[in-house]
This record gives C-alpha cells, sequence and structure tokens, in this order.
C-alpha cells in the first residue's frame, strides 16, 4: 500500500506534467508543503520534469536546487541555484539558498576548492542580507560565516560582532544567540561574563550547546558531555530551544562514541534523537552513531540489528565504509 505522502507526490506530479507549467506561486506553495513534510523526494518527482538544460525560469530552478540540497546532493544544488540567481540576483531566497548549498560544499572540499565556494557564499549572503535587510535569517547566517570561516576564507570576527550589534535592535534572542557564536565560551571567564550581561540566555539550550561544540572542537570531551547535559536540562520554550535540544542530544550521542565515555548517557540520547524523526539526511549517521554506542556498551547483538539493515539501505558511500568496517 502507497503511503499518504508517496500519493500525494504522484498526483502532483500528475498535475504538473498535465498542465506542463504549474502557476508560480501554487507550485511553490506545494513544494514548500512537501519540504516542511521532509519529502524532498516527492518534490523532485514533481519539479525534475518541468526543468530541463534551456530551463531559465528562476523559480523552477531555485526550487529544485533547494531540493536537491534538501536531498544533500550539493553540487547539483549549486549549479542550479547559480544559474537561478543569474536569472534573478535580486531574490532574498535564492541568494541565501545558493550561499548554503556553497558553504556545505566548501566544508568537504579541499582547500584550494573550499577558498572558492566560501568567497561565493559570503557574496551570496551578503546579498541575501542586503536584499532582506528585515530578515533576522540574513544576519544569522552571515554573521555565523564570518565568525567561524578563518580569515583567508573571509571570516571576520570584527564584522560579525558588527552585525551582532545590528541584530539586536531588530531582534533581541536573536542578536543574542548569534552573539554565542562568536564568543569564547571555553573560557570560564568570557562565559561567566555572558552569562551576567544577559537573563536571555541563562535559561536557554544554546547557550550551553554551543559551549560544547567549542569545548569538542578541542577535544575536551568530559566538559563538551557536561555542558550538553546543561543543555538538554533547560526548557524547550520555542522551536529554537526545540531544535538546539536536538541537536545536542545527536552530538552527545556522537561525542560519547568519539570520547568512549558516558556510553548509557549517549545511547538514550540518540534513541530519543531518533525517535523525534529528525532530518532524513542525518538518520542514517544517527543510527550508525547508536550502533557504535552499543557496541562500546558490550552488545554487539543491538550492533549488527541496526548495521545490517543500515547497509543494505543506505546510499551514502563513506557510510557504507564506516560499517564495512565494524561487521
Amino acid at each position: 500500500m502507497r503511503s499518504p505522502l508517496l500519493f500525494s507526490g504522484l498526483l502532483l506530479l500528475s498535475s504538473a506534467l498535465q498542465a506542463n507549467t504549474a502557476e508560480p506561486q501554487v507550485l511553490a506553495d506545494e513544494v514548500k508543503a512537501l519540504w516542511q513534510a521532509n519529502d524532498y523526494a516527492a518534490a523532485e518527482a514533481l519539479l525534475t520534469p518541468l526543468v530541463t538544460k534551456k530551463t531559465k525560469d528562476a523559480q523552477l530552478l531555485a526550487l529544485l536546487g533547494r531540493t536537491q540540497a534538501g536531498l544533500q546532493n550539493m553540487q547539483r544544488a549549486e549549479e542550479l541555484l547559480e544559474k537561478a540567481i543569474k536569472y534573478d540576483a535580486n531574490n532574498a531566497d535564492y541568494q541565501h539558498w545558493y550561499a548554503t548549498a556553497s558553504c556545505n560544499l566548501a566544508g568537504s572540499a579541499s582547500m584550494f576548492s573550499a577558498l572558492g565556494y566560501a568567497k561565493r557564499c559570503k557574496k551570496a549572503y551578503e546579498a541575501a542580507l542586503k536584499l532582506a535587510p528585515e530578515n533576522p535569517r540574513s544576519y544569522i547566517a552571515l554573521g555565523s560565516f564570518l565568525a567561524q570561516a578563518p580569515s583567508i576564507a573571509g571570516g571576520d570576527r570584527d564584522e560579525a560582532l558588527e552585525l551582532v550589534a545590528q541584530l539586536k535592535q531588530l531582534d533581541q534572542l536573536q542578536g543574542e544567540l548569534l552573539q554565542l557564536r562568536v564568543s569564547d565560551l571555553a573560557d570560564d571567564a568570557s562565559f561567566k561574563q555572558l552569562l551576567a550581561e544577559t537573563e536571555l540566555l541563562s535559561t536557554r539550550p544554546e547557550l550551553y550547546f554551543q559551549r560544547a561544540m567549542q569545548f569538542a572542537h578541542v577535544e575536551n570531551y568530559s566538559a563538551a558531555i557536561s555542558a550538553l547535559q546543561q543543555a538538554l536540562s533547560q526548557p524547550a520554550a520555542d522551536d529554537d530551544a526545540v531544535a538546539s535540544q536536538a541537536e545536542s542530544r545527536y552530538q552527545l550521542g556522537r561525542i560519547a562514541v568519539l570520547s568512549k565515555t558516558a556510553v548509557a548517557e549517549g545511547i538514550a540520547a540518540m534513541q530519543q534523537y531518533l525517535a523525534q524523526t529528525p532530518d532524513k539526511a542525518r538518520i542514517d549517521w544517527a543510527k550508525f552513531r547508536l550502533a557504535q554506542l552499543h557496541l562500546l556498551a558490550d552488545d554487539k547483538a543491538k550492533a549488527n540489528a541496526i548495521m545490517q539493515p543500515l547497509l543494505a539501505a543506505t546510499t551514502d558511500d563513506k557510510l557504507k565504509d564506516e560499517l564495512k568496517k565494524l561487521l
């Protein structure tokens, strides 16, 4: 029996083929509804017949590009989104999506290629901010890039702090959250000063999550695990906090694997993460981390029960290689 989402996707595809081109806003709404449902495959099926090598419709190119990004096909995503901004450079969404795809590619590319991707990423985020100065997303994306990228790739902490100040005028909470990405949270004095300066962050998970990631970056895993546990003890007052706690659970499981400590806590966190139906792009790796944790707990049966079907189902070559090492 076909799933409702698959059936819905087939109906949308049939409708698109019959009409050849749908009303632009109707099509965009249909695609975004599929994104919301994490059904990027159905969105791809809907859009692919409408896009050819000769397509110059910026919206079609951008929607398919963003869909490819949702499917983790970043190279294809960037190519489509580059074409989209060629035909409509004044759309903030297209610029933002293109920048994000370029940044993702920079993270896995060789040094020489990464610099090119990073420059395109920064330029497009700057364009998105100029086009949508009222949208906190634009400040967060560019500010995060400036704070995290090395200077050779366009990073600039002072520029990031300027964006923090601007964003606080627009949205105090989002400005405070962006400040976390610029601050040295691993330093106890800086952390205590930040706590003293704001009441907004002290009871939010993002503060402790960002601190944990900074500890993990320098392989201080015990401190990272402690900070993640603090993040999970905070109230989940809104969608941002819920998302931060979900990521905290995933990272707690991952760091438990790397450190070979807090295994029971890591298993519980990863099981809860998977039960919350995360982004499809992360499910396979989350399952793999859970299997690794079961191995660390000397429970090979539970680990194999996860790894055998995962090896048969995954299309991620890197993950396949990792699975074969353990099976």
